[in-house]
């Protein structure tokens, strides 16, 4: 049995020992290294690499019509190339472009799937690199391009240069 010191020891008046604050610190420390073990544990997230290319879009396909539809707030057709011919680092591409609404001001690059570099169409007479074209009117036409054979992605652009369309070619 405890025996209790008289009514007027000092003993009366120091605190208590409580394990409260000992057990609470020593949690706080295993929840800290549970909590690093968890960190270290979860794979570190990296960023995508930015490229310098366009971004690849979805093909939308307008089967209907064998081509490929393009649209923006105020243009709207399709288009398709109709052949492909390399020979050795030149490509030459036959265009087909149908115009549905509005009047649609284009031009075109490419870049290579194998190192992303852009590429512009080589200026050829009677070429397709950049005109216009109004509504129902369907025009045809040719793109060269001098770049070593690889598969491309196709690129129309609008008037103030936004991709309007992509198209695949095979390498």
């Amino acid at each position: 049995m405890e025996t209790q010191p008289p009514p007027d020891s000092i003993d009366n008046y120091k605190p208590k020992k409580h394990l409260g604050w000992v057990i609470a610190g020593a949690a706080i420390v295993v929840v800290a290294i549970i909590v690093g073990f968890i960190i270290n544990a979860i794979p570190e997230q990296t960023q995508p690499e930015q490229s310098t290319g366009p971004r690849p879009t979805a093909y939308s396909t307008d089967m209907r019509k064998g081509g490929v539809a393009f649209a923006d707030a105020t243009t709207s057709g399709y288009w398709k190339i109709t052949n492909t011919a390399w020979d050795g680092d030149t490509v030459r591409l036959n265009i087909e472009i149908t115009v549905d609404s509005g009047t649609l001001y284009y031009d075109f690059y490419a870049y290579a799937s194998n190192d992303l570099t852009t590429v512009d169409p080589t200026e050829t007479p009677g070429d397709l690199r950049h005109g216009f074209a109004g509504p129902g009117d369907t025009i045809a036409g040719t793109l060269t391009f001098s770049v070593a054979r690889q598969p491309l992605t196709l690129i129309m652009l609008s008037r103030n240069q936004t991709q309007l369309s992509a198209l695949p070619v095979d390498g």
